[in-house]
């Protein structure tokens, strides 16, 4: 079990943030669908899975501003592994 944190930036073309908006909405639609394990934050998402699973979902939403009409888009993405495995409610034990 992993966790990642990703966040998309479709950088052209886009008339404003309210259309940047729909793209990172359409993103974490994605992500929603998905089944994974997730939790939406004001700068980026944390996902939960097994290792491929979540890397195959972060390739999949890296394309998605594509998909859109969007000319150039950068992903960031930070993987957290642990042996034996880790998990958002792991990680954040302390703060809840």
């Amino acid at each position: 079990m992993v966790i990642a944190d990703v966040a998309v930036m479709p950088l052209r073309p886009y008339a404003g943030e309210e259309e940047m908006y729909k793209v990172v909405d359409a993103c974490i639609e994605v992500i929603e669908k998905s089944g994974l394990k997730h939790e939406v934050g004001a700068n980026s998402t944390t996902i939960e899975g097994e290792f491929d699973e979540v890397f195959d979902l972060l390739k999949i939403v890296h394309k998605i501003p594509f998909n859109l009409g969007c000319e150039r888009v950068i992903t960031v993405a930070r993987i957290d592994e642990k042996a034996g495995g880790i998990t958002i409610d792991d990680k954040l034990k302390n703060h809840r």
